[in-house]
């Protein structure tokens, strides 16, 4: 008598469907290091005002002070627009799929906004008045140090809180300088503290802290743009806040789940900063 395999039962055999696994996206970065500037209900618009300065002269005593001082006052006003994206689930997915298909369309459509949103941030580091480094250049201690000396050193002073943001790629030439103990001059307890954390966004660099994103884009040369800079150089302008919805769509038997936020990422003042152009080619030891 011939044995049965599982072959011969095939067609009421059901696949086993594992718990569904995401396409992780990188920690947003840029929102957390600029201003936050909200639009009020029945404006369309922001305006940033900005004082100038004034002079102060010597005086002799006994003589009238007629040197009178203007105050100015000048600044910058900005507008925003909407983004988003939807997806579409059906009444038969529904059916047939195991995961929660609300909580994964849910799940994916606001890492794809936040994604969307760092990354408008992230392209305005190019637009600094001044910066570091070129093409091909390796970033080294003595360019952190540098672009922190000249934000804090200009006429007029970049404002603390201030933060580095770099590509995982080009911070990590600084853990290699700080990886061979007595090759960089630093104290041991502050090399140790960088090799355990450096990728946690913890470290100080000249008592800024530290942050990589790889939303960075990483040009054809392998080169990328991150900055050091005051949280007063960008302005993250909030229409409202990212907004989801679902609606049920009878036509297309299925829901419509969406996602939309009204904002814009601007530069407020490009002397707050200095961007750092330097190599992003992935290590390989």
């Amino acid at each position: 008598m011939p044995n049965t395999t599982a072959a011969d039962v095939a067609a009421g055999s059901v696949a086993m469907i594992g718990t569904a696994r995401y396409t992780y996206e990188p920690v947003q970065v840029f929102k957390n290091t600029c201003d936050v500037r909200r639009m009020g209900k029945g404006e369309k618009s922001i305006f940033i005002p900005k004082f100038g300065t004034v002079t102060c002269n010597d005086l002799t005593d006994g003589i009238d002070m007629t040197e009178a001082q203007t105050l100015t006052l000048d600044g910058t006003t900005h507008t925003t627009d909407e983004a988003g994206c939807k997806v579409i689930i059906t009444r038969k997915l529904v059916a047939q799929l195991r995961e929660d298909a609300y909580r994964a369309a849910g799940k994916v459509i606001g890492n794809g906004m936040g994604k969307k949103m760092d990354k408008d941030g992230l392209t305005l580091y190019s637009g600094l008045d001044n910066g570091l480094g070129s093409a091909s250049t390796t970033f080294t201690l003595g360019h952190a140090a540098a672009a922190v000396t000249q934000c804090i050193g200009q006429s007029e002073p970049a404002p603390f809180p201030m933060s580095f943001v770099l590509h995982p790629y080009t911070l990590n030439t600084i853990v290699d300088a700080l990886a061979t103990p007595g090759t960089s001059n630093m104290p041991p307890e502050y090399q140790k503290s960088v090799l355990e954390n450096h990728f946690g966004g913890i470290i100080k660099m000249n008592g800024v802290p530290v942050f990589h994103d790889s939303n960075i884009t990483i040009d054809s040369e392998n080169d990328a743009y991150g900055a050091v800079y005051s949280k007063a150089a960008f302005i993250y302008v909030v229409g409202w806040e990212p907004d989801t919805w679902i609606e049920f769509k009878a036509s297309l038997r299925g829901w419509e789940i969406g996602i939309v936020a009204d904002y814009a990422m601007v530069e407020e003042d490009g002397g707050y900063g200095r961007y750092l152009l330097f190599d992003a080619t992935a290590p390989t030891s």
